[in-house]
């Protein structure tokens, strides 16, 4: 199942439900008055282990929300990378010029058509991987006649290096995530600091039932932005392929202009 808001949400309002209903038990075995004569030691408790809490999963989202941003930054060098080599072609002779950005185009159709979607299985696509070879092969292959050529060849080489590292670095951010150990430290940090939130007998049993509702549904949308922003090319959150659509499409139209 997709990490969606829906989905989210869903799962959070049976947390809610679930909490609720835990508090309800404690309120019911244990008497208010027992509750109020801890409050001298379960008030520090709670107050030591949420603000331990909130500073771990604050790291944590913040580690994951830069390495989102390092992942969008990514690919907008790629797809910059991609028109860079499809323009500095222009300068070559035509056979090597026209085969080139062929497959520059094809290049940045198969991204956007059939890889970012096999992405979100933290896949690549075969064709895309081919065409990238192919590209690497158009370049490799052309021999500069004048000083001119050679200049703009070594700028082509240059770009197609970057195009590469751009690539490998967006292979590599797929199987960036966050250990089990660690979801493991923080489901249980959320689960306890919703659990001490039982032990405090507040008079009007409404008012707790919000109080405890409130830190379940806050506790939960944290760790869902944790999940998205740790899964840049998967679910709500996920990065889109506008970038290469873009690129795609100004080539395009620059080269009808041309005709």
């Amino acid at each position: 199942m997709d990490i969606t808001l829906s989905n989210s949400l869903l799962l959070i309002f049976f947390g809610v439900l679930i909490s609720i209903g835990c508090m309800l038990i404690v309120r019911k075995n244990i008497s208010a008055q027992l509750l109020r004569s801890h409050h001298d030691v379960t008030d520090p408790l709670l107050a030591v282990l949420g603000t331990l809490f909130t500073i771990l999963l604050g790291f944590m989202l913040a580690n994951s929300m830069q390495r989102f941003e390092s992942a969008r930054d990514n690919i907008q060098q790629e797809a910059g990378a991609a028109g860079d080599i499809y323009r500095l072609v222009g300068g070559l002779p035509e056979v090597f010029k026209i085969k080139t950005r062929k497959d520059c185009l094809t290049y940045l159709d198969l991204v956007v058509t059939e890889e970012w979607r096999l992405m979100q299985k933290n896949k690549f696509s075969d064709k895309a991987s081919y065409t990238y070879e192919q590209l690497w092969k158009d370049c490799l292959s052309f021999e500069p006649k004048t000083q001119g050529e050679g200049d703009i060849h070594q700028t082509l080489l240059a770009s197609m290096t970057k195009l590469g590292e751009c690539r490998r670095t967006r292979a590599a951010e797929l199987t960036y995530s966050l250990p089990p150990s660690l979801w493991f430290i923080v489901v249980f940090g959320g689960l306890s600091t919703i659990f001490f939130t039982y032990f405090f007998a507040i008079e009007n049993i409404k008012l707790q039932i919000l109080m405890t509702s409130v830190i379940t549904i806050v506790v939960g949308l944290n760790i869902y932005m944790l999940i998205g922003y740790d899964a840049p090319f998967s679910g709500d959150i996920a990065l889109t392929s506008t970038p290469f659509e873009s690129t795609k499409a100004i080539l395009t139209r620059g080269q009808s202009d041309e005709k």
